[in-house]
């Protein structure tokens, strides 16, 4: 008899499992295959959402260092709609950084394609403060040192 109740916990908790992959939207399993390819662990996601690049956007101060760190022409993302998919990850470059064990990403997606993100260090429960990075680690001058520079 236990060993038939093991047996049942057992089915139980893989059909949980298997069902929360399944509640995974395509953005978000596009988004932590992404990361996992470059190296980095998914820990947990955070938020999906939907935003709509504007050029008052790519204008405001307080979102030029997001900007500035993307892989991208912002400019072609004008009026479309992007995802965003917020995740911790571990195993990222400013964990060594920062002397931290994870790191939070933002992954901007276009019809279920990786376009660009950003990253920062999570070192406490306060808010971000400081720069933030490419999906890679970079800053903003190292992504446009890459620009420039001849492939």
């Amino acid at each position: 008899m236990r060993t038939l109740c093991y047996i049942l916990l057992l089915a139980v908790v893989l059909l949980a499992a298997c069902d929360e992959n399944q509640q995974k939207s395509a953005a978000v399993l596009e988004a932590e295959a992404h990361l996992e390819n470059q190296g980095y662990t998914s820990i947990s996601v955070i938020e999906e959402k939907s935003l709509l690049l504007t050029k008052q956007d790519l204008k405001d101060p307080s979102y030029a260092p997001i900007w500035q760190v993307q892989p991208l022409d912002s400019n072609q993302y004008i009026d479309k709609e992007l995802t965003s998919v917020e995740l911790i990850v571990q195993n990222h470059p400013l964990e060594r950084l920062y002397n931290s064990k994870k790191t939070r990403t933002i992954v901007y997606l276009h019809q279920n394609k990786v376009v660009g993100g950003w990253s920062f260090p999570v070192t406490s429960s306060e808010a971000l403060v400081g720069n933030v990075y490419s999906l890679d680690g970079k800053t903003a001058e190292e992504v446009k040192q890459e620009e420039l520079s001849p492939k």
